[in-house]
């Protein structure tokens, strides 16, 4: 049933910033009192026409998942600390556990190596790549890192392609795919992209380039001759997350999960982050695939509180690891949101779950998660909206939030070749 609050107290794990600045947190219990105030009985309303109208479809109504609150105080919950099947809210809790691991700023480093020297625009050798774990390695960065070489004199490699590290293109992860993948990107020949590459972030202007390798591509250890070129960075921490928000690029997450732990690190560091109970947190994987991953409404508005805490002292915001309403596209490019409004999707065939902020002039920032479950997709996707609408109506929007939401800097762009750093230089 839902559940809408009188004024009193209730303790709540969560990290709320600023609460409880007199009190005292027991030990091992990072959790602040959320205040709850005199219930507005018309927004309690909108979130029970919801549960009334599927409930009337044949969805029960022990599946469905709502938390709503401001800052500091809880308006209105249902099913709040239940673990749900969380489909790619699951990317909530991955960007938290990157954050902590990382920080926003964190680049992965791709090195460049040669076996030999460069006489009269041909490396006379083989030509070495060490990878770095860059999970972002997309064809414009390829075409980047042939304009460098280029820049160094290489037309021509007479040796092979050699692939070692953590290297994978195009989210091909088995070395040799990624190396073949490679060597025509550096040719400049156009191919077949893969089903996770389709969405990728801005681009930089179109580089010529046209690198021949003449030998083969091999997956082995780094020749211990070999000679440094280039550096080539990753697109920041926070870009990547951006990135994976935007487009709930799976592969994406799972790169980045991987490089933590995946399901049982993630855990870990986000139940620290936080306070949530682990039995609000299950996670097997850092996408969200399957229905084994589970949040419970009020964790997944911990997490993004716990994600807005670890931005602030980058001086970057939710709208730059996440996509803005009426700014970005991905999966909520046919959404109607109310201006502005930060979120995040998730879906599986029987899941449509939607988490966020929006700004209101009423109560500041409103927090809210909606974990929707049955075979009905769509009319869960509109309900979500109908509801973010109805309570933008309600509490009225706040141009000033509306502008401490945007994104904090520009979004870097991939096959940008001031990435590549020239060895010595």
């Amino acid at each position: 049933m839902l559940q809408l609050f009188s004024t009193g107290l209730i303790p709540l794990w969560l990290n709320t910033v600023g609460v409880l600045a007199n009190q005292t947190v027991p030990p091992l219990t990072p959790f602040n009192l959320l205040h709850i105030n005199t219930p507005d009985v018309k927004v309690a309303e909108i979130w029970q026409d919801s549960l009334n109208q599927f409930s009337s479809q044949g969805f029960a109504p022990t599946a469905q998942g709502f938390w709503l609150q401001t800052q500091d105080q809880l308006l209105v919950n249902h099913n709040a600390q239940k673990p749900l099947p969380a489909a790619s809210l699951t990317k909530v809790a991955t960007t938290l556990a990157v954050l902590k691991t990382w920080g926003p700023h964190h680049t992965f480093l791709t090195e460049v190596r040669s076996t030999g020297p460069v006489v009269d625009g041909v490396l006379q050798g083989d030509l070495v790549i060490v990878g770095g774990g860059d999970p972002l390695f997309v064809g414009p960065e390829a075409t980047s890192l042939g304009y460098s070489l280029k820049q160094l004199g290489i037309q021509t490699v007479s040796g092979n392609l050699i692939i070692s590290g953590n290297f994978w293109m195009d989210f091909l992860t088995e070395p040799k795919q990624a190396g073949e993948r490679l060597r025509q990107g550096l040719n400049g020949q156009i191919y077949q992209t893969t089903e996770e590459s389709r969405y990728t972030p801005p681009t930089t202007t179109q580089l010529a380039t046209q690198i021949a390798i003449s030998g083969s591509v091999q997956w082995r250890s780094v020749p211990p001759q070999s000679q440094l070129l280039l550096r080539h960075q990753s697109l920041p921490i926070f870009a990547l997350l951006k990135q994976m928000n935007v487009n709930s690029n799976n592969a994406l997450a799972e790169s980045l999960a991987s490089g933590i732990g995946n399901g049982p690190t993630l855990v870990a560091q986000v139940t620290a982050a936080t306070g949530v109970s682990t039995k609000e947190i299950r996670l097997q994987n850092g996408s969200g695939l399957g229905q084994d991953n589970r949040l419970s409404p009020r964790a997944v508005v911990a997490l993004l509180l716990g994600i807005q805490q670890e931005l602030k002292p980058h001086q970057l915001t939710l709208a730059d690891v996440f996509p803005v309403a009426k700014r970005d596209l991905g999966t909520i490019e046919d959404r109607q949101l109310p201006t502005a409004a930060i979120v995040k999707t998730g879906t599986l065939w029987n899941v449509s779950a939607l988490a966020g902020v929006i700004p209101t002039q009423k109560l500041g920032p409103v927090w809210f998660t909606i974990i929707n479950r049955g075979e009905n997709i769509d009319g869960f996707r509109k309900d979500q909206d109908r509801i973010l609408q109805q309570l933008t109506q309600r509490l009225g929007t706040d141009a000033k939030n509306i502008n401490d939401l945007r994104p904090s800097r520009p979004m870097p762009t991939v096959g940008d070749p001031k990435r590549n750093q020239v060895a010595g230089r």
